[in-house]
């Protein structure tokens, strides 16, 4: 193989890896506000079962405050969240299989670097 076309599989290997980091953020992102909707769903839960009987449970105020919202309904799907899941690690994967590409192009190999801000 030619230095030349070393150095383009280095620069296409470079485009590649960017592409899958925008992709593993972008999913990331995703993952983390769901995990911040479940969050507020535990939260609610545990506010109630920690609630003891009182005047308050006959306001609307106090009803409306603990129930939750239409958007956390969307959020309780376990197959989105195991879909999820495995995007994120396919993502990882895909990942560090492109830099360790890149790493045995370099450098023969001899350490991984993952690009990850």
């Amino acid at each position: 193989m030619t230095d030349q076309e070393k150095k383009q599989q280095r620069v296409s290997l470079g485009v590649e890896i960017e592409d899958a980091k925008e992709e593993f953020i972008r999913i990331r992102g995703k993952s983390l506000h769901l995990a911040d909707r479940l969050d507020e769903i535990t939260k609610k839960i545990r506010t109630n079962a920690n609630h003891r009987p009182s005047a308050d449970d006959f306001t609307p105020e106090f009803g409306l405050a603990n129930r939750l919202k239409p958007e956390h309904q969307a959020v309780l799907r376990f197959e989105e969240i195991e879909k999820l899941i495995e995007e994120l690690r396919e993502a990882r994967k895909k990942l560090f299989n492109l830099a360790l590409r890149k790493s045995q192009l370099s450098n023969n190999g001899s350490s991984v670097n993952v690009p990850f801000d």
